[in-house]
């Protein structure tokens, strides 16, 4: 853009031209594919101001680098509906969200719905639990808002969502759900030791909502603010727990890469993994200290993006007293 004028006519069909869309279509016609990733991935800004002398023109550069883009996982959540765009808390990443949605489009890959203010969703919240449940973290990052916005545009595809609610500790080291809390299998899981139990003071508490058929409205059950661990085992997961120190350095941020095989980048937590005889499948550990050093690890680089469409909800049984199982 331009400042300095001041008026119209001292902008002249020159001028206008170097600031316009045709000029910067010339340009970027004529750039490599790694030079436009280059601009993708900087976004940059060219503020430009007329100097009166020489080229006529004196520019300045802002850049708002697209630095976190490796971690794919929170632009966008698949449920078994799905792609939902989501909408990321922090300013300097809200930008992903429109590039990823540019990748899918041209991909041919259909987004089902999006996320809009209030609402924040970050994909490390979400996890599936097969094809009647899934779960997601409320607290730093995505919010109320965002879980009623998934079940009231019908976007999730399940009977059952699961809120879990991070109320009593909001630990900037474990925003999300994925940095505590990971699914190895169909009735195995992690979860950091030191939210397992109600007397723990850092404990999670869960809040369920079901609905009775495709279609119908969700409803808060009678399930509703249970201790995190205690629903897990309700739902039939044994649990491995993984201590505080192995948690906050990635060891629950394994990757399930389906039919029991798991990666892990913490050698510590692969160990406790094996070691357990609630799991049953393969586990390699692989070095991942690039990637870990700029705050995440395999779970948070990774992204499904189709996810098994002959996945059929079950129906739900409606108790005399209201409750929904």
């Amino acid at each position: 853009f331009v400042e300095g004028y001041e008026d119209a006519v001292q902008c002249t069909d020159r001028d206008k031209y170097f600031v316009g869309d045709d000029y910067k279509r010339n340009v970027l016609e004529v750039m490599s594919p790694e030079q436009l990733i280059d601009v993708v991935l900087c976004h940059p800004t060219v503020e430009m101001r007329p100097s009166g002398r020489d080229t006529g023109f004196t520019a300045s550069y802002r850049f708002d680098p697209l630095t976190n883009m490796q971690f794919t996982r929170d632009q966008q959540i698949t449920t078994n509906a799905g792609l939902v765009m989501g909408r990321l808390r922090s300013v300097q990443r809200q930008h992903e969200v429109q590039l990823m949605r540019f990748c899918f489009d041209k991909l041919g890959l259909s987004v089902i719905g999006c996320i809009e203010a209030p609402g924040y969703l970050e994909g490390g919240d979400y996890y599936p639990a097969g094809s009647g449940l899934a779960f997601l973290g409320v607290g730093m990052r995505t919010n109320s808002a965002a879980a009623e916005a998934l079940m009231e545009k019908d976007l999730l595809g399940t009977q059952r969502l699961a809120v879990v609610h991070d109320d009593f500790e909001k630990c900037q080291d474990r925003m999300h759900l994925d940095c505590v809390f990971n699914i190895l299998g169909k009735d195995c899981c992690i979860l950091a030791e030191d939210i397992i139990g109600a007397d723990k003071p850092f404990r999670r508490t869960v809040d369920e909502y079901a609905r009775s058929g495709p279609g119908q409205p969700y409803l808060k059950t009678a399930r509703s603010g249970m201790e995190f661990s205690a629903f897990l085992i309700s739902e039939g997961f044994n649990i491995i727990p993984i201590s505080r120190e192995m948690q906050l350095e990635y060891g629950c941020n394994a990757l399930n890469l389906g039919r029991g095989n798991v990666l892990t980048c913490h050698a510590g937590a692969a160990r406790v993994i094996a070691r357990s005889p609630h799991f049953t499948g393969d586990l390699e550990h692989v070095d991942f200290g690039s990637i870990t050093s700029m705050y995440g690890a395999l779970h948070c680089s990774s992204q499904v993006l189709v996810r098994n469409k002959s996945l059929i909800m079950r129906p739900a049984v409606v108790l005399p007293d209201g409750g929904i199982l």
